[in-house]
């Protein structure tokens, strides 16, 4: 028999988002962050733990869900527009500023 040591999670029922969840300071705090209410918004959020966090969720609160993504777009120093668009920076121009 082998066991994976340091590769099983305590908790293999969790979605990867539940780290998440964790750094917003659990299910009430991000409920409220959110805009939630309190009656529904926590267990909503707690089911997230094993579901993970809805897409549209993440795109409605880049701030919250993509900060990755913000940090990498304010670094950058590419100035060119992607081909058939516009620069990325003027999409998430409410967010560097």
């Amino acid at each position: 028999m082998v066991f994976n040591k340091g590769t099983m999670s305590k908790h293999p029922d969790l979605h990867p988002d539940s780290a998440i969840i964790d750094a917003h300071g659990g299910p009430a705090k991000l409920a409220e962050k959110l805009g939630y209410d309190k009656s529904g918004g926590v267990q909503r959020i707690q089911n997230w733990r094993t579901r993970g966090i809805p897409d549209k969720v993440k795109v409605a609160f880049p701030e919250l869900f993509m900060t990755d993504l913000i940090d990498r777009i304010k670094s950058s120093d590419d100035t060119q527009a992607p081909v058939g668009g516009t620069g990325g920076k003027e999409k998430f121009s409410k967010l560097l500023a």
